[in-house]
Order: structure tokens, then sequence, then C-alpha cells
């Protein structure tokens, strides 16, 4: 998975400093002070950042594409377990959905996935490209035991990761958002339907 070309900059060359400040500070906003979409502001980045708002304004146009680009440049980190590698595939994806169950569905997690999924209504971008083209760890990290998989003769011939992927994560991406934490049942019934249906 290959991140999505980055966006030329309107007006001077960015400064490499002060943009690495912006994305560090809406970090610190996030994990650190507990803001969301919702509380986030251009003039409290740049407070946080030590830059002027007009330094931000040149880069990005909303606090949307500020977001964006904190979460999927790996700024902002939902601190996502590997997969283990057994050989089993459908073994080693039951144990890491409820690990991740059990690290996820917190507070801040369900408050960063619902900015990063209003921030992407925002910008109308496509939230499914964003999310298999750039390196954001809840679905790199399975991507990558997938691809694995595949590489060894396990999946089906002609298997769509990028689709494979989507029916694994996206169910928890939902209900991440709604902040409902499913029983252990639901996560290894999810992973028996994806295995199932890519499996030999």
């Amino acid at each position: 998975m290959n991140p999505a070309p980055e966006k030329i900059p309107r007006g001077r060359p960015r400064s490499t400093t002060s943009h690495q400040a912006v994305l560090k500070a809406v970090a610190r906003l996030l994990e650190e002070q507990n803001h969301d979409y919702e509380t986030l502001t251009i003039e409290g980045i740049a407070a946080e950042a030590s830059v002027g708002k007009q330094t931000i304004y040149r880069w990005w146009s909303t606090k949307a594409s500020v977001l964006l680009e904190a979460i999927l440049t790996g700024h902002v980190k939902m601190h996502i377990a590997e997969v283990n590698d057994t050989g089993d595939l459908r073994a080693d994806l039951r144990q890491w959905v409820q690990v991740l169950r059990g690290s996820l569905f917190d507070a801040q997690s369900v408050s960063l996935a619902r900015s990063l999924v209003t921030a992407a209504i925002v910008e109308e971008v496509n939230l499914e490209d964003y999310l298999t083209q750039n390196d954001l760890e809840l679905t790199a990290v399975p991507y990558r035991r997938l691809a694995t998989e595949a590489a060894r003769g396990g999946l089906r011939t002609n298997t769509e990761l990028s689709a494979t992927l989507g029916a694994l994560v996206y169910p928890i991406i939902l209900r991440l958002i709604s902040g409902v934490t499913p029983e252990p049942e639901w996560f290894d019934a999810l992973v028996d339907v994806v295995v199932e249906g890519v499996g030999r």
C-alpha cells in the first residue's frame, strides 16, 4: 500500500520544520489534551505548533485536511498490535481481533475514529482509498498478514486483498464509531465469515 501523493502546497515552499510542528501539534491536541474534530480549531493548532494561522492556511484549506494528514501520515496513532503468523490464518486473525477488542474500544480511539470519518466527509475524500492507500495501522497491520497468506498460496486464486481487508476492518470501524463494544463472539464470527470467503 503506497501513500497517496501529497498535494502540492500553494504559495511559498513549505518549511519542513513548521510542517512537522503542525502535524505533531495536532497529535498532541488529540492524544494528550483529548480534543476531537469538533473542538479542534485552526487557532488552537497554530498556538500549539507556535506558528501563525496563515502558515497553516498556506498548506491546508481546512482543519479537516490537517487532521487527515496527521492521522494518515502516522503522527496520530491507534497503536495496533501486529497479527501473529502461526500459519493458521483463522486462528491468527481471531487472536488479533480479540486483542483489538481489549485495546481499541476506549474513549480516545472512538473519538479518533469519529474524527477521521468526519474529516473525510468534510474534505469529500474517498475514505476507502485513504484507508487502503495510506499506512494507517488499523488497515496496514492486517493487510500485511493477508498479503503473506496470499503469497504462500493460502488464499483462493485472484483473491482481491483490498476487498478482503475491507470485509474484515470496516465492520470493526463502524462498531468503533458507534462506541459500542461487540461481544467476543461477534469478532470471531466476523473472522470466520472473511476466512471462509477467501480461504482454500
